[in-house]
């Protein structure tokens, strides 16, 4: 499963890659611009995106990202970080908001979860701090 992830905390980002390629994933990027992750979306299709909302640019620009690659390469994203309720009134381009602080293993948690309910299946339990969106 190819995941970009965009996040602005580099030391961050960088343990995301490790740990996600840890458990068997294909991590894209990371990346901390708006233009740089929509041309790897553009470029990798991923499977998922996991984007943080608030970047240093701006806040809420992570939801510019998950619009144009949800209307363009039907890729939704997993809100990982910041506002929430920007996160909930963006609800049809994400699967849901994992609330933070969260381990690795609810980040992976989440993304197998994720992986169900793209394959239409309903997860026997839902991640602690994932709020998913209908």
């Amino acid at each position: 499963m190819r995941i970009l992830l965009l996040e602005s905390d580099v030391i961050l980002a960088e343990a995301l890659v490790e740990a996600l390629r840890g458990a068997g994933y294909d991590p894209i990027g990371p990346v901390s611009e708006v233009d740089d992750a929509i041309a790897l979306a553009e470029q990798f299709r991923p499977d998922l995106a996991l984007i943080n909302i608030d970047l240093p640019a701006g806040r809420g620009l992570g939801v510019v990202v998950a619009r144009t690659i949800a209307r363009n390469w039907n890729i939704k994203s997993l809100f990982t970080a910041g506002d929430k309720e920007i996160a909930r009134r963006n609800r049809d381009v994400a699967f849901g908001y994992l609330a933070s602080p969260a381990t690795i293993a609810e980040l992976v948690e989440c993304i197998e979860a994720i992986k169900l309910i793209r394959k239409g299946e309903f997860p026997l339990r839902i991640p602690k701090r994932l709020s998913p969106f209908p």
